[in-house]
């Protein structure tokens, strides 16, 4: 960080703190390892499939994407006068449907995973809205890369050998939240971290847990809280399936810690530690131009959402709060010789 963002500008100005990249070092997370080769190449490189990649970044990750996105995008503000800007209207929500698509229907989003991977390329561009921009040899290149590092697509590949093998009617794919490492250590789960198959009763241990039907033609909703909320919208921002925010990640001892405060990671400071630039850790998130403005904006409405949940939660508390305050200032004003 700048030297003038230090906490405390006139103290200690021989050995700096800084609050918003680390929380003066409370906030502790596992850094973002160098992604596969094939992703730095069209990341950092110049030559054509590299500056394809990078002008159409979006569209690429939407067609790797397991989750939809929910959001109103405003595209008038891109009127060719001003750099590239995202904008979205209302609330945004990520969403994922059923393992097969209905009959009749073309797969969408996890579905690629599972449901015709012999035409999985071809599947994939064809449900973007400007195929001709993109390369169908990039596709297979990032297709192939993804379903050897990506966590994620291995859990839906184990889907599908399973459905292959022996289908089952009443088979589903229960997609965990919850981890049992410490989150501050480490943020590369396992397939067996990340979903399980089950048949017959679901026996959910999360209410952020998502139960994927075998088929159905409703859309679930994702928690802003849930681990992999993250890495299911932007596989080429996590294609190893990193975990993203966790509510259960504590801070780090400093020494300074002071036991009446909150002592959990928030989404703000997560969101604030990846976004600074550090050594020995992968500059995917920030290279990555349109698909890195996208994620801010995206990362923003987690806050707020969260946020606006703390509120809803907590009415109670909050009113009391407000009714108390009222009743002493009422009381001071009544008092004899209160000024």
């Amino acid at each position: 960080m700048w030297y003038q963002e230090r906490s405390n500008k006139y103290k200690d100005t021989t050995l700096p703190k800084f609050n918003l990249c680390c929380g003066r070092g409370k906030v502790q997370l596992p850094l973002l390892k160098d992604p596969p080769v094939l992703l730095q190449h069209l990341l950092f490189d110049n030559d054509v499939d590299s500056k394809n990649y990078q002008q159409h970044i979006r569209a690429y990750n939407m067609m790797f994407a397991f989750t939809s996105p929910g959001a109103k995008i405003d595209k008038s503000v891109n009127d060719g006068r001003g750099p590239p800007t995202f904008k979205i209207q209302g609330q945004t929500c990520h969403r994922v449907g059923s393992m097969l698509p209905m009959p009749g229907q073309p797969p969408k989003f996890a579905q690629l995973y599972i449901y015709d991977t012999e035409h999985e390329i071809q599947n994939r561009i064809r449900g973007i809205r400007n195929p001709n921009d993109i390369d169908d040899q990039i596709v297979g290149k990032l297709s192939a890369m993804l379903h050897e590092y990506n966590v994620h697509a291995k859990s839906f590949r184990m889907a599908k050998e399973r459905l292959q093998d022996a289908p089952v009617q009443d088979l589903r794919l229960k997609l965990i939240s919850d981890r049992v490492s410490d989150g501050r250590l480490y943020n590369l789960p396992t397939v067996s971290e990340v979903a399980a198959l089950i048949v017959g009763d679901v026996n959910t241990s999360s209410k952020r847990d998502i139960i994927m039907e075998t088929r159905s033609r409703t859309l679930q909703r994702i928690s802003e809280l849930h681990t992999s909320y993250l890495s299911y919208q932007y596989p080429l921002l996590f294609p190893y399936g990193e975990d993203g925010y966790r509510h259960d990640v504590l801070h780090r001892d400093t020494g300074n810690s002071n036991s009446s405060k909150r002592n959990h990671l928030t989404i703000r400071e997560w969101l604030c530690f990846r976004l600074q630039t550090r050594k020995n850790e992968a500059l995917t998130l920030l290279r990555s131009r349109r698909l890195f403005q996208q994620f801010v904006v995206d990362g923003y409405t987690m806050l707020e959402s969260e946020r606006l949940s703390f509120i809803r939660r907590n009415q109670k508390k909050l009113r009391v709060d407000k009714y108390s305050n009222l009743s002493q200032t009422n009381h001071n004003l009544q008092c004899p010789g209160s000024e």
